[in-house]
């Protein structure tokens, strides 16, 4: 997903990576009840200007598909930005060679491994003229209940 101000606006020209930052963990701190977890990364391009590539991670034992979660998500981030913003959601299309928009099973190692090429493609140097930027979740401390996993 990814999170952007329209080029119609004055945020898109004379935001900053500071007050942008802001605006995501705001919308983080709203949300925060629905994700599992996150990652995001800033980028900038002249096209774009700065924008945020954001994965969320939901609990496969309450949410059964990402779209609605998605759509929350987007219309939080244009309250936010006071209709400045506008969100985009990778879904799997031709130009995405991976697909991480469904429930990923810890033992599917295709998925699995499709998860972390497109968390790669957040790491990547180029677009990044301001320094690497980022945030993310913790994750939480192993518990030992339950079945234990057999992989």
């Amino acid at each position: 997903m990814d999170f952007a101000y329209r080029k119609d606006t004055p945020s898109f020209g004379h935001s900053c990576k500071h007050s942008m930052c802001m605006e995501i963990y705001r919308l983080l701190s709203e949300t925060q009840t629905m994700l599992a977890g996150y990652y995001w990364v800033m980028e900038y391009t002249p096209d774009k200007g700065l924008h945020i590539h954001f994965v969320g991670y939901l609990d496969g034992q309450r949410h059964k598909n990402s779209y609605q979660i998605s759509r929350q998500l987007g219309d939080i981030w244009r309250r936010i930005t006071e209709g400045d913003g506008y969100f985009h959601l990778c879904r799997a299309k031709d130009k995405y060679p991976v697909r991480i928009d469904h429930v990923i099973h810890y033992s599917d190692k295709s998925a699995v491994d499709d998860l972390r090429y497109a968390l790669s493609y957040l790491a990547k140097q180029d677009q990044k003229e301001h320094g690497i930027i980022l945030g993310r979740s913790r994750l939480p401390e192993k518990s030992n209940r339950g079945r234990p996993r057999h992989n």
